[in-house]
């Protein structure tokens, strides 16, 4: 199809606010040409190729002038993608599961636009207190980040693949440290080995005080269901709504 066919599609678009860039962007549905490219993808488990499909999916989707996907936290690149799914596919996501108990095979159906949101924090505290001579102040953590983590440890061929995804962890949240405050005044700008290196020294409940802190501070949409069974009255536990065929 010529350039010139193709600018009379005139495809609907949709508006989405982001608080991680204080403003919004616009979205366009998932082409045809894209969803192939999906679907070359789609018995590959390797999360990281996954992510960058995903990436993929986002910047080919996004309309807008000058938008750089590495500036969006994690948070709001999700948004992004359960946007893109719903003005793609629409608003009703269904999935199967199997009962563990009667091994039933379950359909699931979730609206979309009834999932949980977690509202964009207010009087953000940075700082945590690790001992009485070192604070750290944290950031959100951006897919540039997350990405520059997974450079890291995507081709350590000594680790496995849960050795690589605890290593990833800990490099995130590495990446989120912004300053250092010490007794002599703030260190800005260690490198992520060295900031790596502090959190791998640090004891348990010290290292808790940094993933409180995202807890505390996390925000967007709540990809959860809780399985259950109206055959045997199975219940399970609230875990993640699973992603495969979202796009489909």
């Amino acid at each position: 199809m010529s350039n010139q066919l193709i600018q009379f599609l005139n495809p609907y678009s949709k508006t989405v606010d982001l608080p991680s860039i204080s403003g919004s962007v616009e979205i366009k549905p998932i082409t045809t040409g894209q969803m192939k490219k999906i679907l070359s993808y789609e018995d590959n488990d390797d999360p990281f190729i996954i992510e960058d499909i995903l990436d993929d999916i986002i910047s080919g989707c996004i309309t807008t002038n000058g938008f750089n996907i590495d500036n969006l936290t994690i948070q709001d690149r999700f948004l992004l993608l359960i946007e893109i799914r719903k003005i793609t596919k629409g608003n009703e996501y269904t999935f199967n599961i199997d009962c563990p108990e009667c091994k039933t095979e379950l359909i699931n159906n979730i609206n979309l636009d009834k999932l949980n949101i977690k509202p964009y924090p207010d009087n953000i505290d940075t700082r945590v207190k690790l001992t009485d001579t070192l604070s750290i102040h944290l950031s959100f953590i951006t897919r540039g980040m997350q990405k520059q983590a997974t450079n890291v440890v995507r081709n350590n061929k000594s680790l496995n693949d849960d050795q690589k995804m605890i290593e990833m962890a800990t490099y995130l949240y590495a990446s989120a440290i912004t300053t250092f405050d010490t007794p002599v005044g703030e260190i800005p700008n260690a490198s992520l080995d060295d900031k790596k290196e502090l959190l791998d020294n640090l004891n348990e409940s010290t290292y808790q005080s940094i993933n409180d802190w995202f807890d505390k501070y996390d925000y967007g949409i709540e990809f959860k269901f809780k399985p259950s069974c109206r055959f045997c009255g199975w219940e399970g536990k609230v875990e993640d709504i699973p992603l495969s065929g979202f796009f489909f």
